[in-house]
This record gives structure tokens, C-alpha cells and sequence, in this order.
């Protein structure tokens, strides 16, 4: 009898050690087991598996392996509090151990057809029915350009704006005109953000955007006025250098221009569909706990332009003057009212809004050891409220940029964003940022290397006063952030604004940060800006070198708001006393 209960206790505690496990492959059968040799086609499924295991397996792990592949997404993958784990248990979804699972938002475009000379089309039936647009095209990794006018990286200057900042007179007139039905884009450089409208009409040098081309309320800084950078894109008759393309949607034809000799149909090109591609969403009552995700990739997210354009305020907030309110871009990725999950090695790439969100009610959630890299818009914001900026009631006040949270319990709490690599974010909207935390309590920004980035790369705060808000305890320490400020102006490596008691900017490596000659306005670029009513914040052991303006800017605060100790400001590897040890702790080996 002692025998049988001691198996019998055994088998007890080793069913509550081994872990549940499912796979999933491409070519795999839901109508499975979902083991190794007969796994699951779809993450979905996957999903249907994990919660019917939510009473039978008590305190054991489950984890889900997904194999190599492609998963092409018809729709974003849901997470809720019944997909997680709890307080003794962890749901892990994550890639098989040497392959790559590739989570697409996108579809592949096949069929071409050669038009002339070295342009080829595709005929999309859905884009003709008004089922789908895309703003973005991917060859191979490669995010290839709309056709435009100037060609490359070269900008136009606007010579003029009328009252209404509708009409504008370009300074180089352009080679063709216009209509509504074109779809074409004007992009305008103001001196941190972009604007981005639709194009009614343009004859010569004269454009006519649908909505006003800026954020008035900013004055000239952030509204269109003349010798302001700019370009028109998306247009057929742009279409004239290998990599441009150009989307009718009116009968669904994607023109491409390829290099001579080149056959797309030899070639993988990848259009998203999708804008979301994952989201994970509890409650207040019930948050999602205990969920993580490692070591996939998440790429091709679409980002629709709404109506009224893009008009950017800053760091991938954008409005119009006709509101006073404001929208952040999406995130391919989503977390809202989740605790302790995460996200580990994985990748997002090919977005044309922003990478990695939390939003609402996150705590203690971590982004560890990922790879961002062509991003739309922000590679990872904490404290993303575009929910509550849409109206879900989250907000204080009215739905401004420094509307706080209506409770406190709202404000992202104790969140992680440490060793991951983040570059060319702000690829479409090149006033986003790399990493940006506002209206969040005891955030950690550390050991992320940062580079190649249009405007800023760490953004901290989002009031512009001295009040006091949930924002407080952010740590950002021993980051490598360089080669920044690329394309606009009035920023810098690191960027703070307001009080944020307890926050401490520590051994961060910030340098390269440039100036173009296209960057609009007086403003300069630093290596740390602190900005309006930063306050409260402690300041050591930061080396900065290599700056177009001084290693650090005040505005409408000074030094005296601020402790400083031990910093290194422009002494460079090349200087006697540059501080190589402390250096060599910042940021991580690229990935």
C-alpha cells in the first residue's frame, strides 16, 4: 500500500513539473493532435488547445512551439486573459529551437507582367473592389520607395502658402499635373514632425492638399510656410527609377519599375493587409497575465493615411487644426491592461506605423533582446493611449497630447525595455522616435542600442509645464544611442520634457547626433534636450560626444531643475580622458 501511494504521489508531482506543449508548421492540420510529428496549421488553433487545458493542468507551464515558415494572418491574433497563464502558471509562445517563424500581415504579390521597357504590373482584384490599399511594398527586406518627385532623397522648398495653408507654391514646379484620383501624397518637413495630406490638384508649382498642410496650433513650426523641405509621391508618372511603384486603386494595377534585367516574378515582393498583427488585452478586473512570446518574427503591417491626412504634432502623435484633439499612430503590436508578459529575441520589421505598444493598465511587463528595424513610426512606445485618445474614456480632461490618465492605476507601471536593438524607426513619419515612455511610472530603458534614426532616439515625457503627473521613476541607463537626428530638427539622442520625479538618465553613450541640411528652424540637436518644465531628474555618468550642437540644451528650464554628477559632455574616444570602461557598458552588440 506505501508503494502504490508513493507512485502514486510521484505521478503527481511529475505531471505538475512537466510542462504542456503544442506545436504549430505551415503545413500543418488543425484537425490534429498538435504534437511534433502532427502539428497544428494555425496559432489560432493553437489558441483553442491552451484554453481547453485551463482547468485540467493546474499549475503546469504550456508552452507552444511554432515552427519555421511563413504564418500569413487573415486576421490579428487575440489574446485575452483565458489565452495566459496565472500566478502559477506561464503560457509561452515561441519558435521552434534554430528556426524562424515569421508571423506576416502581408500577402505576396505574384503575376507580373512586363508593361514596357523595365516596368512589369500586377492586376489585385481586391484592391479593384475597394477590399484593400496598401501604402507600403516590400522586395526580399527591402522597404521600396512610391514613385516621386524629386527622385532619391532630394526635397523641393515651398516658395508659398496661402491663409488657408491649402495652396502651396513650390520653388521647382513639377513635371506633371495632378487629380484628386491620383492618390498622390505632399510630404513636408516641419522642424520636428511631418505632414503628409492628399494631393487635390497640382498644376506646375501650384498644389492643392485636401486639408491644412500642419498643425497650426504650433504656429510656423509645425505648419507648412515657405523654404519648409518637401516632396509629392505616389503617383504613376513618378514612377521612373528601379524600386518605385505605384498602387491604382481604381483598377487595382501595381506598376513597378525594375533594374535592368530584373524579373519581379523571380522575386518575393510582400504587400500588408493588415495593420494590427497581434494584440493582447485584459481588463481592468482581469488583466492578461503571464503571457510571453520569443524569438518570433513580426513583419508587413499596413497603416492606412486617414482623410484628413497625417499632421504630426510629435513623436508619432498627429491631428488636425479642425480638432482640439489628438491620434497616436498604431502599434504591429499591442499589449493593454497585461501583466508580467513578454516579449524576448523577437523581431518586428516592415511596419508602416509603429513597432511595440503597451498601453493602458501594463505592469511589470518586459521587451528584452528584440530586434526593431523599418518602422513606420515609434519602434516601442510605453504609455500608448491611442485607445484613450480614440474616446474609451481613459483620459482626464480632453483628449489633448498632456491629458493624463483619469486613475492612476491606468498609468503603465514597472515596465522593461532592456538589450534590444532598435534602427530606422520613423521610416514613413520621420518624427517618430526609437524607444518612448510618457504619463508611465517606473519604466526601465537600459542597454538598447540605438541607431539611424530620422529624429530622436529615447523619448521621455509628454507635458510641457512643470505639473505633476503620473509620469515619474523612469530609469534610462547605460543605453548606446548614435547616428540620429538625421532628417529634422530640435532634438536629439535623448529627449525629456516635464517634471518626472525619481527619473535618472545613467551612463547612457550618445554621439553622432547630426544635423541635415534639410532640418528646418533655428532649433539645434543635442545630445540630451531637456525640454519644457524637465525637472527632478538625475543626470550621471552620461558621455556625449559628437553633436552638431552642444552635448546638452536647455528650454524653458536650466540645470538648476536638475542633479547633475560625473557626466563626460564632449570628450571624445579620441580624448586623453575619454571614459573607454564606462562606454564599453552601454547599449549591446548589434543583432
Amino acid at each position: 500500500m506505501g508503494t502504490l501511494l508513493m507512485n502514486l504521489i510521484l505521478t503527481v508531482v511529475n505531471l505538475a513539473v512537466v510542462p504542456v506543449v503544442f506545436y504549430v508548421a505551415p503545413g500543418g492540420d488543425d484537425g490534429g493532435p498538435g504534437t511534433l510529428e502532427a502539428p497544428f496549421a494555425t496559432i489560432q488553433r493553437a489558441q483553442d488547445a491552451v484554453r481547453a487545458q485551463g482547468t485540467d493542468c493546474d499549475s503546469r507551464d504550456i508552452t507552444v512551439y511554432l515552427r519555421g515558415g511563413v504564418y500569413y494572418l487573415d486576421a490579428p491574433l487575440v489574446f485575452t486573459p483565458a489565452d495566459g497563464g496565472d500566478e502559477k502558471r506561464v503560457v509561452t509562445y515561441k519558435a521552434y529551437e534554430g528556426e524562424t517563424p515569421v508571423l506576416s500581415g502581408g500577402r505576396p504579390v505574384t503575376g507580373w507582367t512586363r508593361a514596357e521597357g523595365d516596368q512589369w504590373t500586377a492586376v489585385l482584384p481586391e484592391v479593384a473592389a475597394g477590399n484593400w490599399y496598401f501604402r507600403q511594398l516590400f522586395r526580399e527586406e527591402t522597404r521600396l520607395p512610391r514613385g516621386r518627385f524629386p527622385n532619391g532623397e532630394d526635397l523641393v522648398r515651398v516658395a508659398a502658402v496661402d491663409d488657408t495653408v491649402t495652396e502651396i507654391t513650390l520653388k521647382s514646379p513639377l513635371p506633371v499635373s495632378l487629380t484628386e484620383a491620383e492618390q498622390a501624397e505632399l510630404v513636408v518637413y516641419q522642424n520636428w514632425s511631418i505632414t503628409r495630406m492628399l494631393v487635390k490638384t497640382a498644376e506646375g508649382a501650384q498644389v492643392r492638399v485636401s486639408h491644412p498642410a500642419g498643425w497650426i496650433g504650433h504656429g510656423s513650426m509645425t505648419t507648412t510656410s515657405p523654404d519648409k523641405p518637401c516632396f509629392v509621391e505616389n503617383t504613376r508618372a513618378f514612377v521612373d527609377v528601379p524600386g518605385e511603384w505605384y498602387l491604382d486603386r481604381r483598377t487595382g494595377g501595381l506598376l513597378y519599375q525594375a533594374a535592368p534585367g530584373e524579373d519581379p516574378n523571380e522575386t518575393s515582393f510582400i504587400a500588408p493587409r493588415l495593420e494590427l498583427l497581434l494584440r493582447a488585452e485584459g481588463t481592468d478586473a482581469a488583466p492578461v497575465r503571464n503571457l510571453h512570446f520569443e524569438g518570433l518574427t513580426f513583419s508587413h503591417a499596413e497603416w492606412a493615411l486617414p482623410e484628413f491626412g497625417y499632421v504630426g504634432i510629435q513623436a508619432g502623435h498627429y491631428g488636425t487644426s479642425m480638432e482640439a484633439r489628438s491620434y497616436a499612430l498604431p502599434g504591429a503590436v499591442k499589449f493593454s491592461r497585461a501583466e508580467n508578459c513578454g516579449v524576448t529575441r523577437c523581431r518586428v520589421t516592415h511596419t508602416g506605423a509603429s513597432g511595440i505598444v503597451l498601453g493602458a493598465g501594463c505592469r511589470d511587463n518586459t521587451i528584452s533582446q528584440c530586434v526593431l528595424e523599418d518602422i513606420g513610426g515609434t519602434g516601442i512606445m510605453v504609455g500608448w493611449r491611442g485607445d484613450a485618445l480614440e474616446g474609451d474614456g481613459s483620459l482626464s480632461g480632453d483628449r489633448s497630447l498632456s491629458a493624463d490618465w483619469v486613475a492612476p492605476a491606468l498609468a503603465p507601471t514597472g515596465n522593461t525595455v532592456g538589450e534590444c536593438g532598435l534602427r530606422r524607426c520613423g521610416a514613413v513619419n520621420h518624427g517618430c522616435v526609437g524607444v518612448f515612455d510618457a504619463f508611465c511610472d517606473g519604466t526601465r530603458i537600459h542597454h538598447n542600442d540605438i541607431s539611424d534614426m530620422p529624429y530622436t532616439g529615447i523619448s521621455i515625457g509628454f507635458r510641457w509645464d512643470s505639473e505633476e503627473t503620473t509620469q515619474r521613476n523612469c530609469t534610462v541607463e547605460f543605453n548606446h544611442v548614435r547616428d540620429v537626428m538625421k532628417m529634422l530638427a530640435d532634438g536629439g539622442a535623448i529627449y525629456t520634457l516635464g517634471y518626472q520625479p525619481g527619473t535618472v538618465l545613467r551612463g547612457n553613450l550618445l554621439h553622432d547626433v547630426h544635423r541635415s541640411a534639410f532640418a528646418h528652424g533655428g532649433a539645434p540637436n543635442n545630445g540630451i534636450f531637456f525640454d519644457q518644465g524637465s525637472k527632478g531628474y538625475l543626470v550621471e555618468e552620461n558621455i556625449i560626444y559628437h553633436t552638431s550642437g552642444e552635448p546638452i540644451r536647455f528650454n524653458q528650464t536650466g540645470p538648476e531643475n536638475l542633479t547633475f554628477n560625473t557626466n563626460y559632455f564632449g570628450v571624445s574616444p579620441e580624448d586623453s580622458g575619454f571614459p573607454g570602461d564606462a562606454a564599453a557598458q552601454a547599449g549591446r552588440p548589434r543583432l
